[in-house]
């Protein structure tokens, strides 16, 4: 009987050592579920604990506590691009459509400021509005024809904006650039219009050139070809017989000096 106890004893006690590895891996496993993450490539991770920023981690496995006394937010902080389209008024009244694209993006040392201070919605509630503001604070500055002729000047007068109001914003601004212009149908059909005389125009201009070119040579041609000149050209070209017809007072059909008497 006391054998029979002892085998009981010994079956409890490995089945005791079981269920605690058990209860061990199990606890390792929720350990690992709530408390590990991965911070992508590109990415930087803020860590929250009880709704106040607590520290930054960068691209990698990171450790924390477990929902709700620690909380991950991800941030990008690859290049990004954003591309909009806003209607202006020019400096001279014409109403265009610019189409602006911005490359920006945020930095491991900024981006905790943004996300207290913006969140991470951050280009809806900034960068669109500043995309739009600047398009039409920039655009009133130029006449409708320069918004064409000087585009890069328009498109570093927009990238000196967005830098100066972005960067108080924590966001860096690495370029801009202006996709396209699109103005009004009368305003085009007017641009079409000046092109159109600008090119005759310049095919009048062309033209009389040419004819005084001409008038210039033809002169000068009257001006060699004299008395003399035509009557050694004559000889030059005579080939030993004599004409068949004599007109009155010439030979070679040159004039004759002294003809008729």
């Amino acid at each position: 009987m006391a054998i029979q106890m002892t085998n009981g004893q010994e079956t409890f006690r490995v089945y005791r050592r079981r269920y605690w590895w058990v209860g061990v891996l199990g606890v390792v496993l929720l350990f690992l579920v709530l408390c590990i993450r991965v911070v992508g490539v590109g990415e930087v991770g803020i860590i929250t604990r009880f709704g106040t920023i607590n520290r930054q981690a960068g691209s990698g496995m990171i450790i924390k506590f477990p929902w709700p006394i620690e909380h991950l937010v991800k941030m990008n902080v690859q290049i990004q691009k954003e591309q909009q389209d806003a209607s202006a008024a020019t400096k001279d009244l014409q109403t265009v459509t610019t189409t602006l694209a911005l490359n920006y993006h945020l930095t491991q040392s900024t981006a905790d400021d943004v996300y207290r201070t913006i969140g991470i919605d951050y280009k809806n509630r900034i960068i669109d509005p500043l995309l739009q503001e600047t398009i039409k604070s920039v655009s009133s500055q130029y006449n409708a024809d320069q918004l064409i002729s000087e585009r890069p000047k328009v498109e570093a007068a927009s990238l000196t904006e967005l830098q100066q109001r972005l960067q108080r914003q924590g966001i860096s601004v690495d370029n801009v650039s202006i996709v396209n212009f699109s103005f009004s149908s009368d305003f085009n059909n007017a641009i079409e219009q000046k092109q159109v005389a600008q090119q005759n125009a310049q095919k009048a201009q062309y033209e009389l050139q040419t004819a005084q070119l001409q008038a210039q040579a033809q002169d000068v041609q009257a001006q060699t070809l004299t008395p003399d000149y035509l009557e050694l050209q004559a000889i030059n070209k005579w080939d030993g017989r004599l004409p068949t017809y004599l007109g009155q007072g010439s030979v070679f059909n040159i004039p004759l000096s002294g003809s008729g008497h």
